[in-house]
């Protein structure tokens, strides 16, 4: 704690009412990120691509919705055009790999460094 002037003392930070749950997304995290390099690497494969997408579009999804409350801003960001460009893809017919390798490396790069402590 700090001392201020005659004694007085500042008052600690109140705890971060997110704290708890910042922890378990970046836990979650973790697992994603594996998760995610696993569906890519499967997407690959014609026979199971459009399953392959459908699993990276839900993790982009279920990211989307909560990091940028977190604090997670730049994956926020990230993780929703992803699920939005898959989302329209998916119901739009034939898919293109390629069309989504840079948003999935930008996604796959922004977990990675929400995970190491570099919020963004």
């Amino acid at each position: 704690m700090l001392v201020q002037g005659s004694g007085k003392r500042a008052p600690s930070p109140p705890p971060d009412p997110l704290g708890p749950i910042r922890a378990r997304f970046l836990a979650a995290a973790e697992a994603q990120t594996f998760e995610l390099a696993m569906l890519r690497r499967a997407a690959e494969e014609p026979a199971g691509q459009r399953q392959a997408l459908a699993g990276i579009m839900a993790i982009a999804h279920r990211v989307a919705g909560v990091a940028s409350t977190l604090g997670f801003h730049i994956l926020g960001e990230v993780a929703a055009e992803l699920d939005q460009r898959l989302s329209h893809a998916l119901k739009s017919g034939p898919l293109e790999l390629r069309e989504f390798d840079g948003t999935v490396a930008r996604f796959h790069a922004a977990l990675h460094a929400a995970r190491i402590g570099h919020p963004g």
